[in-house]
């Protein structure tokens, strides 16, 4: 059975999670009723731009203007349908997977009520170009409900799975593919009447997966094959949320890294040097200690851990490089110690170090007394810093580090903190200015799809 043929089944099991069933008025005129027209086009709307019980004659979204003008171009001889969905992205009951299936039925189901003498143009953006480019992909090679010989055109903006080494590309050409990976067949028979767009700047559809395998493991896991976090993901929870925390935390970490292995080295000799008296080195490693544990401690704020730690782990087996490996390992790390903790007494720890340096420089009994009793605070402190460290972070992070600097190049390895910095964190896959910044480009789509339906 085909993948389009099983989701009919699984968006039964889909729409019972969203409590109804997917709305029965998506089909265009039925065959043996009334006259057809002689072109019918297909839109597939993009993540949060429909719903499942939609009107299907109503423009929406961003295919709106492609709608409109084919409508002004080719009058009464094209009706225009746009495809409602779950459309969703783990926040309205549906994963980004069973909302995709939802449209993968629909489509199938709209199509098989078209008449047989109309010709089928078909475009979809964002998530909806997911589904119309597999849809198209079975229709290609054999395995849709029509055959390949009553597709006209394919248009499809900011794919996910965009391949642009077997699909034919509109506009400027973008480095890289969709952020899904790309798919496991071409178009088939559809190849020739298939093309591709995605604008500057839009990682949902150029994303380098060599140059960025963090960021490609996490769109694999959250525009694909969700199974391994489906069911740990809250239905509350959007997708742009479980970005935004997943890259905070990658951001945090890569920040960290780089600093930490000679730390961890010269922690363990804090008491030595606080005993010997050597109170400026001993702080020195205190103050080195406190500055890489900030990034991670505030990568960590208002982040749910074991969450991002499941989607991490889960982005891991689909990475062949390594890293997101390494980054499973510290992100699992981050749930099982208390960072803020640690990074409070090594704050402290710094404080009191300094607070010693300086009173070893005055004079009287009472600087002595007082240096002693700040010593032994901070022989205290150290004892509570390297506690931690040594039973349950020092062996599998330092081996977790070497791991991401093993994979990492300098460059790769801020790369995370420059997408963040930049304002290009992976929320923007799916609500970036970029991501919905096809105004202009969308006429190069119309223009194509128009002049198919016009030879």
């Amino acid at each position: 059975m085909s993948r389009l043929a099983s989701s009919c089944a699984s968006i039964l099991v889909a729409a019972a999670v969203a409590g109804t069933a997917v709305a029965g008025t998506a089909q265009a005129e039925p065959r043996g009723g009334q006259s057809c027209t002689p072109y019918t086009a297909i839109m597939a709307p993009g993540t949060w731009e429909t719903r499942y019980d939609a009107d299907p004659t109503v423009p929406v979204g961003m295919l709106r203007p492609i709608g409109d003008g084919l409508q002004q171009q080719l009058g009464g001889d094209i009706t225009v349908l746009y495809a409602p969905y779950a459309s969703s992205a783990f926040d309205q009951g549906f994963s980004y997977a069973q909302s995709l299936r939802t449209l993968e039925a629909q489509l199938t189901r709209m199509v098989s009520g078209l008449c047989a003498s109309t010709r089928v143009l078909l475009a979809g953006y964002s998530q909806g170009a997911d589904g119309i480019g597999d849809f198209a992909t079975e229709i290609g090679n054999g395995e849709g409900p029509i055959g390949a010989d009553r597709v006209v055109g394919v248009g499809l903006l900011a794919d996910p799975h965009r391949d642009p080494n077997t699909t034919l590309s509109l506009g400027n050409p973008q480095p890289g593919h969709g952020i899904a990976g790309t798919r496991s067949q071409n178009f088939g028979a559809l190849t020739d009447r298939v093309r591709t767009l995605c604008v500057d700047g839009d990682l949902y559809c150029s994303l380098n997966s060599s140059a960025s395998p963090f960021l490609a493991a996490l769109g694999k896991v959250l525009s694909g094959d969700d199974s391994p976090i489906a069911s740990v993901i809250p239905v509350t929870t959007d997708s742009t949320t479980l970005i935004a925390q997943a890259v905070k935390v990658g951001a945090g970490w890569t920040a960290t890294a780089a600093k930490l292995p000679g730390l961890l080295t010269s922690l363990t000799t804090l008491p030595d040097l606080i005993g010997s008296g050597d109170f400026t080195a001993a702080h020195q490693i205190a103050a080195d200690l406190n500055a890489a544990l900030a990034p991670t401690v505030k990568a960590a704020e208002g982040v749910d851990l074991p969450l991002i730690a499941s989607v991490i782990r889960a982005a891991a087996a689909v990475d062949p490089s390594g890293w997101t490996a390494a980054e499973s390992m510290i992100a699992d790390l981050m749930t099982r110690i208390d960072l803020p903790r640690i990074a409070a007494d090594a704050g402290q720890l710094e404080d009191t170090l300094w607070r010693t340096v300086e009173s070893i420089t005055g004079e009287g009994p009472h600087v002595t007394g007082q240096a002693a009793a700040l010593a032994q605070a901070g022989l205290d402190l150290a004892g509570a810093l390297i506690g931690p460290f040594t039973s349950t972070v020092r062996a599998n992070l330092h081996a977790a580090v070497q791991t991401v600097l093993t994979f990492t190049s300098p460059e790769r390895l801020d790369e995370l903190s420059r997408l963040t910095t930049q304002g290009f964190a992976l929320a923007n896959f799916y609500a970036s200015n970029a991501h919905v910044d096809y105004g202009d480009d969308a006429q190069i789509l119309l223009n194509y799809l128009g002049a198919q339906a016009g030879s």
